[in-house]
């Protein structure tokens, strides 16, 4: 799940927060003059035809895609544009949307990641905090429902349709991107340009899927908390949320009513670790709290204190899942930090809405997780050994975006900005830290690697945005100067709002590049931080069950009632 984004903030802000990330601590000169030709944005191409001729034109024959297009409609697009609206689908129920602007088009086209399992269709543009060409109608618009119709986030009874599941696993962006390219090519008499992508969680794994697959379909992709090892995510990682925080008669064992209290304590212990008191834990490997110092007296349980059960179920939490051996079954667990964040996904809320973790986990368990769909499986039958995880880790070459060879795409002249925050809760940062460390092994290093994609890691930020830090950023804007001036982000600056006043400012560097506080001026003001090597140099390669390789993703067929893959490409 994500939290709702705004699609752009008003223009003030949005110069703002352009001005700032255009004055990074290398070439100022060069960056703000990147940014102002960024913003500025190549000329406007006005449409050769009019919106309702698209409803007549007949795409059933393109190559990959055969689509339909339902209605062709002069409209207001989510950024605010006069556009003409396309909706349409792409067999066999890849529902998409498309806003072509007719009087602001600047050549770009922008398509936007879905969330959680999808299911409809939702315009968010994360990660776009005051993008001014966003704002201003720059970008035909696209989005898409992943290939089928749910009636929830969590509602998976699409995978009871095995090509369903590949439509979801890795196809609908695909397909959505070469019809959108299409109609923009009959509507404008010209293709796009440029090509971006944006999404995060689903979306940023969505993104991933592309530049592993597609290469050439994006110039530019932003991935924000991506769930990227999707199988082992959705399966142990959500599944371990719920189990170790569930009792022999069903029940949480930890309630949100114990959250701030944990969550203070953790800040009480660490938050002055970076040398710097500001209500955010910066790395939370550098943290070692420990659950039991905040142990209830003997035969007491109040808010302010852990029964002994739930000291246990902390520490599971924190740990994540594990084997009969000991061994990972996810790269990582929840970060120490992000405990006030973790009502509603791990824990039920206090209305007593049933956890996300809980609902996701289940529903992937009777129709993703096996080759046929198993309606009447718990998670009491979820069993955490190897043999089991081999089992469900058949499917991943559907639904995985692991591969670390962008070699096609980084030839291709993409760029790929990553970005999660340190407080997910749903999932897990160690995951990525772990997909960008086999990337930067497998491109060559991490200088050769921040050539074409970086990494940028958001103290106190929750899943795609909210938690404790600030978690308003602008990563689109820099993606559009990178890719059409080869100017490369060294910094984002992130932003906290109360309402819509800005509260603190924190700049954010490429990984593993943190800041650092100058010692001078407020500790809420972005100019009062550089960049600095990390403190403490952690080791990336994550052991778990699982792998980070290239040509493991395949291309999967449903035949005589069983499966029938290859890889995507010869293994490297």
């Amino acid at each position: 799940m994500r939290a709702h984004v705004r699609f752009f903030r008003a223009l003030p802000v949005a110069l703002a927060v352009l001005m700032a990330i255009g004055g990074g601590q290398a070439r100022p000169a060069a960056r703000a003059e990147s940014a102002t030709a960024t913003a500025a944005g190549p000329p406007v191409v006005l449409p050769r035809i009019g919106c309702a001729t698209l409803a007549g034109q007949d795409l059933s024959g393109t190559p990959e895609a055969p689509a339909i297009i339902g209605s062709a409609t002069e409209t207001t697009s989510p950024d605010g544009s006069e556009s003409c609206e396309v909706k349409g689908t792409v067999a066999p129920q890849i529902q998409f949307d498309v806003f072509l602007p007719t009087k602001t088009w600047r050549q770009r086209y922008l398509q936007l990641g879905c969330a959680s399992l999808c299911g409809n269709i939702d315009f968010y543009a994360d990660a776009a905090d005051g993008c001014v060409p966003l704002s201003r109608g720059d970008f035909v618009l696209a989005t898409d429902n992943q290939g089928h119709v749910g009636v929830s986030g969590s509602d998976a009874t699409f995978g009871a349709d095995p090509q369903l599941r590949v439509d979801f696993g890795y196809r609908a962006d695909h397909v959505v991107a070469v019809v959108a390219k299409r109609l923009i090519t009959l509507f404008y008499g010209q293709g796009p340009r440029w090509s971006y992508f944006d999404g995060c969680s689903q979306g940023g794994h969505e993104g991933l899927t592309e530049a592993q697959r597609y290469p050439h379909d994006f110039d530019g992709i932003v991935a924000g908390a991506p769930a990227s090892v999707l199988t082992a995510l959705i399966v142990w990682s959500a599944g371990w949320h719920a189990t170790a925080n569930t009792d022999a008669r069903g029940r949480p064992i930890l309630t949100a009513a114990k959250l701030p209290a944990l969550h203070a304590a953790v800040l009480r212990a660490c938050d002055a670790g970076d040398g710097l008191a500001d209500g955010q834990i910066d790395d939370p490997r550098a943290c070692a709290f420990d659950p039991g110092s905040l142990r209830c007296p003997a035969g007491s349980d109040s808010a302010d204190c852990l029964t002994e059960a739930q000291i246990e179920a902390v520490r599971k939490l924190y740990d994540g899942p594990r084997d009969e051996h000991g061994r990972r079954m996810y790269p990582g667990g929840e970060p120490v930090g992000s405990e006030a964040n973790w009502a509603h996904w791990v824990t039920p809320t206090a209305a007593g809405d049933p956890a996300v973790a809980e609902a996701n986990a289940t529903n992937a368990l009777k129709y993703l997780a096996y080759p046929g769909v198993r309606p009447s499986a718990t998670l009491r039958d979820l069993h955490y050994d190897s043999a089991t995880f081999q089992e469900i880790n058949q499917q991943s070459g559907i639904y995985d975006a692991t591969d670390p060879d962008l070699s096609a795409f980084r030839a291709a002249g993409g760029k790929l900005l990553l970005w999660h925050g340190w407080a997910d809760p749903a999932i897990s940062p160690y995951g990525t830290i772990a997909y960008y460390h086999a990337l930067t092994e497998r491109m060559g290093g991490t200088a050769a690697t921040q050539r074409f994609a970086r990494l940028f890691m958001l103290p106190g930020v929750a899943h795609c945005g909210g938690g404790q830090g600030p978690d308003a950023i602008d990563a689109l804007t820099p993606t559009l100067a990178w890719v059409e001036n080869g100017v490369a982000p060294d910094r984002l600056v992130a932003t906290k709002y109360q309402d819509d006043d800005v509260v603190r400012t924190r700049p954010v560097y490429p990984y593993p590049t943190v800041a650092r506080y100058d010692g001078s001026g407020s500790v809420d003001d972005a100019a009062n931080f550089t960049p600095a090597p990390p403190p403490t140099p952690y080791r990336d390669d994550i052991a778990w069950l699982g792998s980070f390789r290239s040509g493991y993703e395949q291309t999967c067929t449903w035949r005589d009632g069983h499966w029938v893959c290859t890889p995507a490409r010869q293994p490297g």
